[in-house]
């Protein structure tokens, strides 16, 4: 029975493939004769992955050779990554204290931003410095997190933990996430805290599977078997444990493979089942036997004997109880005696490092006084040319305010004389526009003119022929001619009103405006002034013509403006739009036929009010300037500048905007827009 159960602990173990031993012999050659130290480290790092699992002392090596050739070449980022590979074979070997030292230099190195702007080799392809800074930094975390899980403060290694998952969670690193996951769910399960153990495990679970890996998903699937284990699922505890074992000896996995064979046994012995509680001790023995000493939480001699002594007491072996019962003792001292000589140097080095956070801290209170000092010094020495210069100041302010006060007298005259000057302008301006509208006016008041004069020559003639009519004792003859007296004189009324209201309006432009909004016709005001304008242009150049188009809404009705002003703003833009058309007509262009179209319409809560002509337009490079004060495309003497500047001014105040559409050689369209209320 013995030999039978020996066979099947050799198959159970896995062996060393001969693909693997001429891929180490590979990776060795191509190391050796590699051109350069980036080729050098890229291959270390491979050989430390596979030796890691196979051969714990040359893992050590390499690891110590990858920081040398890190520093060698003074690469930051692969010196951190080193160091903290190191740190963990060293501490694999127990030697704490130096394991201490390197994760310190590594927190020191990846803890710096700065690093990110060098030159570093890749260590992750396709990624940005930052991210694989991050990686290294998340990655220190996450192993110091161990180192304090084996000097037993909890505290720290929660904190650690935390702080991988943070950091890979905000550089998007998706496998330190789960590495550091399924890890801290470990160490909830081994506080007694099921729940929150198997939440976090099923989390890494789950990113395992996305990121399809298959070495480091071997410990999630024993870790899962533990947690459904104390949780009292015993069958999905096994199939979890029998996965994560299937994986490790498929992936060669040692470590994974010694920590699921011992869940196995720590399984069996609790249920009494000592013939599978003693294979699962001697198959956790041979694994630990393959990779060699090392000094991992539950995977020792003193662990591995212990086991098979709890094994042989449930068989009743006295000869293997005593063996393993003497093993047990003597190994577990000796790892007592080594770890108290490790913790001792560990301690000394957290002295050291406490100690010289003190001295930085002490230079640096040091240097804060020094340049409190030196601050001290040149605040008194600005105090006191401050106050010399104060001093020379003030009396060279005494002088200077005399002068100031004679520029001052002098900026005041001429400010006055700009006030008067803008002022002339603006009447300037005023009356050119009423220039515009006197001959328009002219033509306007000679037809009622016309009218009263022939009908009171008509009424003359017609008053001799009613007397007529009454000394021939035809009154009713006579009667009907003074029925048509009344007539005349009634039309002489009407036209005689008309002219009236022309001339008042005249006077009214002359004026100075009210300023009060009246209720007013704005169809019937853009219709006059359209008008106005076109006749007084035609009385100076009696050559001009154009075609003249109206589209008035009328449903907007009466809206309160300034009557007066609003006027001007029209008067402004038709007497430009006649301009614009006159000049291009003067350039003999064939089929030309100058058009001046005035439109009013309501849209929404507002009224356009649009002037368009088919001028030249206006050339864009000067279109932001033409609502600027004094400025004219006009010939000197034919423009003040002012006539859009003050047209601009008046829509705004009343709460509206004045626009401008144009096409170089197309014309231009002047848009005003006027709220409705």
């Amino acid at each position: 029975m013995k030999w039978i159960l020996k066979l099947i602990l050799l198959l159970s173990i896995p062996i060393i493939s001969n693909a693997q031993l001429i891929l180490s012999d590979s990776l060795v050659h191509a190391y050796r004769n590699a051109s350069n130290d980036s080729m050098r480290y890229a291959l270390n790092r491979q050989l430390l992955s596979y030796y890691g699992n196979t051969n714990l002392d040359s893992a050590l090596k390499y690891a110590e050779i990858g920081v040398q050739i890190a520093q060698k070449n003074n690469m930051k980022l692969a010196e951190a990554s080193s160091s903290t590979t190191l740190a963990v074979q060293l501490q694999n070997k127990g030697r704490y204290a130096e394991s201490l030292k390197y994760f310190l230099s590594a927190f020191a190195i990846a803890g710096d931003p700065e690093i990110e702007k060098g030159n570093e080799w890749q260590l992750v392809q396709d990624k940005p410095l930052s991210y694989q800074r991050m990686s290294v930094l998340a990655n220190n975390h996450n192993q110091f997190s161990g180192l304090m899980g084996r000097i037993k403060n909890n505290d720290k290694q929660l904190f650690h933990l935390n702080e991988s998952i943070r950091i890979a969670e905000e550089s998007g690193n998706k496998y330190r996430l789960m590495v550091a996951t399924n890890d801290l769910g470990r160490l909830y399960s081994k506080l007694n805290k099921p729940d929150s153990a198997l939440t976090l495990s099923i989390r890494a679970e789950k990113l395992g599977a996305e990121l399809k890996d298959k070495i480091y998903y071997c410990y999630i699937l024993v870790d899962l078997g533990y947690i459904y284990q104390i949780k009292g699922n015993k069958d999905l505890a096994l199939g979890y444990y029998h996965s994560g074992i299937k994986l490790a000896n498929e992936q060669h996995f040692l470590s994974a493979l010694a920590r699921g064979y011992l869940k196995l046994c720590n399984f069996y012995l609790a249920e009494n089942k000592k013939d599978s509680s003693l294979y699962y001790a001697k198959l956790f023995e041979q694994t630990l036997n393959l990779q060699g000493k090392v000094d991992r939480e539950d995977q020792d001699l003193g662990v591995v004997y212990e086991k098979l002594y709890q094994s042989y007491q449930l068989l009743g072996q006295k000869d293997s109880i005593l063996k393993y019962a003497r093993l047990t003792i003597e190994a577990k001292d000796s790892i007592s005696n080594d770890r108290l000589q490790n913790m001792a140097a560990f301690q000394q080095v957290l002295l050291d490092e406490q100690l010289r956070l003190q001295n930085i801290e002490k230079e640096k209170k040091e240097f804060q006084n020094k340049i409190r000092t030196y601050l001290l010094s040149a605040g008194l020495g600005v105090f006191l040319l401050v106050a010399f210069l104060l001093y020379r100041n003030n009396r060279q302010k005494h002088s200077a305010n005399i002068v100031l006060q004679e520029q001052k007298v002098k900026v005041e005259s001429t400010l006055q004389e700009l006030k008067s000057t803008q002022s002339q302008l603006i009447q300037s301006e005023k009356m050119a526009s009423l220039g515009e509208l006197t001959a328009g006016i002219a033509h306007e008041i000679q037809n009622p003119l016309n009218f009263v004069n022939n009908f009171s020559d008509l009424s003359n003639e017609l008053i001799e022929e009613m007397k007529t009519a009454f000394k021939n004792g035809e009154p009713e003859e006579g009667f009907s001619i003074a029925d048509d007296i009344r007539q005349n004189l009634e039309k002489i009324n009407h036209h005689g009103k008309r002219a009236d209201a022309i001339v008042k309006g005249m006077l009214q432009h002359s004026q100075s405006s009210s300023g009060v909004n009246e209720s007013t016709d704005i169809n019937a005001l853009a219709d006059e002034y359209l008008r106005l304008a076109y006749h007084g242009l035609r009385a100076k150049d009696n050559s001009f013509n154009a075609t003249l188009k109206t589209d008035f809404d009328q449903t907007i009705g009466n809206i309160n403006i300034i009557p007066h002003d609003m006027g001007r703003v029209i008067l402004n833009l038709i007497a430009n739009a006649f301009y614009a058309v006159n000049e291009k007509s003067k350039q003999g262009i064939a089929g030309y036929e100058p058009t001046v179209e005035v439109s009013t319409k309501k849209v929404m809560d507002k009224v356009e009010v649009k002037v368009k002509d088919n001028g030249p337009g206006i050339p864009q490079k000067i279109l932001d300037k033409i609502f600027q004060p004094f400025f004219t495309t006009k010939p000197t003497g034919q423009g003040t500048g002012l006539g859009l500047s003050l047209s601009y001014d008046i829509v705004k105040a009343h709460g509206g905007v004045l626009r401008v559409e144009t096409k170089d050689g197309k014309g231009s369209e002047f848009i005003i827009d006027l709220p409705v209320n």
